[in-house]
């Protein structure tokens, strides 16, 4: 089965609760929003036509067995992520999803999804059945330092826990770092569960792909 690949690397995970652990990247190509913070613009329209066996020669030698699928938005390809894994099934697979679609076919063979809505762009339908229905399931929002509507839409879903990501814009190390402590104080303020984890992997690489 053939499906386009925008990049495929080797890294740890800068977010999440799975931040830190070592994990191979699967970033296919497509998306369906166009999210003016995206910093994975060059996933959104690209073209680079890869078969499921040429992706497996491209791991198959990484020092881990864990497999995160991402975007653009990878469930637009929920085809191919079911078969590969049902093919590989020998390692620990992970999803990066913004939850406006259902992965119909792949949502039971992944150990941990990441849902990280837009709140601009919400299918609270597709967000409650991938709660019903993942193994393992946490919403991670990429805030700014008033993050109200995120805290609405998870009272709207009945959560009481999520990561908030403070958002790395055209800033400083040390302009990011106050936009973090406000963020801090703010959330220390609700009755929530709330993880506050940076994007590492944007403090440590900046921009830089394939990192």
């Amino acid at each position: 089965m053939i499906v386009d690949v925008s990049e495929i690397f080797y890294s740890i995970q800068g977010e999440g609760t799975k931040i830190g652990q070592k994990a191979i990247f699967i970033r296919l190509c497509g998306c369906n929003l166009t999210c003016p913070f995206c910093d994975t613009k060059y996933a959104l329209n690209c073209k680079n036509p890869m078969d499921d066996e040429k992706i497996y020669a491209t791991i198959k030698d990484f020092p881990t067995k864990n497999i995160i699928f991402t975007g653009g938005e990878p469930v637009l390809r929920d085809d191919f992520m079911a078969y590969f894994m049902e093919k590989h099934s020998d390692y620990s697979y992970f999803l990066e999803t913004n939850g406006t679609l259902f992965p119909q076919k792949s949502i039971k063979l992944f150990s941990h999804i990441v849902v990280s809505p837009k709140v601009f762009a919400i299918n609270k339908d597709a967000l409650k059945r991938i709660i019903e229905t993942a193994a393992s399931v946490e919403f991670k929002f990429v805030v700014d330092e008033n993050p109200e509507r995120e805290i609405t839409l998870l009272e709207e879903l009945g959560l009481d826990e999520a990561t908030f990501q403070p958002i790395w814009l055209d800033e400083t190390t040390e302009s990011y770092i106050n936009k973090t402590r406000k963020i801090i104080e703010y959330v220390k303020k609700l009755p929530y569960n709330i993880r506050i984890i940076p994007q590492l992997h944007k403090i440590v690489y900046g921009q830089r792909r394939g990192i």
